[in-house]
């Protein structure tokens, strides 16, 4: 699905890419990883996990662009990410989302509603996959003009609108899917074209930047021999005139419309794209910015694979969840799992595995679910139980618990009575539990391990 990339002479960014934010202006930010298009094994999401030490919860998968089809019901993408998604609490997709197939539509209509329909479909879609709380990368990389949803050309109202119109109707149709938005330019959008094309505080979660170690001041590629101080300046320089700046004016945008950042793409590059081959003083400087909480960073994600358009690959991942790969540049990914290492992972939620009473289930009769939930940290969430049928998973019926203020180490008892509607067939149901971060934005813990029969 990867195809290839139109650069210019300022903006070089790869066309793919990355991953889970953190709930509300206070927590560190999320780490993920762009490991490729890992839709038929994205447990090479969890060899990246594994060379880094570090429970990588945030997986990044990118629509293609050739069909509505793999826009509005992509399931060949969205079943083995369901899976890996809920293989382990507190895991999250970020999900690249077209606006339309390129030659098949144009951003004047899609801000005229044309398109409405299609993306109510595919909120539809993402909860029937169980996604719920997917980020949505909207119109990704949207001022690069090898996107067919390109913002220039006058087309900045447009996309503005456009952006509005699928948000809109993806909450719409699934007002309780916990959808996030990423606004999300190149870093060398100008700060007019970011006025221009900024939809508007409701429409938005994340303001997002795509920044790789490419330079354009005569700095880059590094020469042969250039080592120690010599390549230490030639970093420096390009740092300071090109990327520097752009965190700048991003954390100042995000600021002045009370968003968090996001940086969805970012990775050293080598030298034959005109990149700064293993550098790692732009791994370090990142990395501060990422983790600094002044900056209110939500989330990033590392793009963790060889491009046909620039090479990135830090970890050992290989393609197949193994850890065979060998990096060409191993000071950079130095610097990047030493940093890890002095993280603790963030601790997990607990659940005691529900209860049904009675253990027989008559349709058309209340029925008990019972649970209860321990909390690792002082924090209000949302706790819910949600019936389904244990072969489709299709949602029969729900309850949530809203507001629910915890203390650290508190365990808490939740009781619901539900019916099996007699206009459905007896069979197996099944019971998941589920804890969301008060603004349903992201899942804390997921559970479905209780199945009963109800005849």
């Amino acid at each position: 699905m990867h195809a290839g990339l139109k650069r210019s002479a300022v903006s070089l960014t790869p066309l793919l890419a990355a991953l889970y934010a953190a709930s509300a202006f206070s927590a560190a930010p999320l780490t993920g990883v762009y490991r490729g298009e890992v839709y038929s094994q994205p447990n090479t999401v969890n060899a990246y996990s594994t060379w880094l030490g570090y429970d990588v919860r945030m997986g990044q998968g990118h629509q293609a662009k050739d069909s509505w089809g793999n826009i509005e019901n992509p399931g060949w993408q969205l079943g083995a990410w369901r899976t890996w998604v809920k293989a382990k609490a507190g895991r999250r997709f970020n999900y690249s989302v077209s606006m339309f197939p390129s030659g098949q539509g144009n951003l004047a209509s899609c801000a005229a509603g044309a398109y409405d329909q299609r993306f109510k479909n595919l909120a539809s879609n993402l909860v029937a996959y169980e996604l719920q709380g997917t980020i949505i990368r909207l119109g990704w990389e949207f001022s690069g003009n090898w996107m067919p949803w390109y913002s220039g050309n006058g087309q900045q109202a447009n996309f503005a609108g456009c952006f509005r119109r699928i948000v809109t109707a993806m909450r719409t149709q699934q007002p309780n899917a916990g959808f996030e938005f990423d606004w999300n330019p190149n870093y060398d959008i100008s700060a007019a074209d970011l006025a221009a094309t900024y939809p508007g505080d409701a429409y938005v979660d994340y303001i997002g930047l795509d920044m790789y170690d490419q330079g354009w001041n005569g700095s880059y590629p590094i020469p042969a021999g250039c080592t120690g101080s010599c390549a230490l300046t030639r970093w420096q320089s390009v740092w300071n005139s090109q990327f520097g700046p752009a965190l700048t004016k991003f954390k100042s945008f995000a600021q002045s419309h009370g968003k968090r950042l996001s940086v969805p793409e970012w990775g050293v590059n080598d030298g034959a794209t005109m990149g700064g081959g293993d550098d790692t003083y732009y791994v370090q400087q990142m990395l501060a910015f990422i983790f600094n909480p002044a900056n209110n960073v939500g989330y990033h994600s590392y793009f963790d694979i060889q491009a046909s358009d620039g090479h990135h690959q830090l970890s050992s991942a290989d393609n197949t969840g193994g850890n065979t790969f060998v990096t060409e540049f191993p000071n950079a990914a130095a610097v990047f799992k030493n940093h890890y290492a002095g993280l603790s992972q963030p601790a997990q939620w607990s659940t005691t595995k529900a209860t049904v009473s009675p253990t027989s289930v008559a349709r058309g009769q209340s029925f008990n679910v019972t649970g209860t939930v321990t909390s690792p940290s002082a924090q209000t969430v949302v706790v819910k139980y949600e019936i389904r049928n244990a072969s489709t998973t299709a949602l029969v019926t729900d309850r949530s618990y809203t507001a629910q203020a915890f203390t650290v180490g508190q365990t808490r008892s939740y009781t619901s009575a539900f019916v099996i509607p007699t206009s459905l067939s007896a069979g197996t149901y099944r019971v998941d539990t589920l804890v969301f971060t008060a603004d349903w934005a992201q899942t804390l813990l997921y559970r479905n391990d209780t199945t009963f029969t109800a005849n």
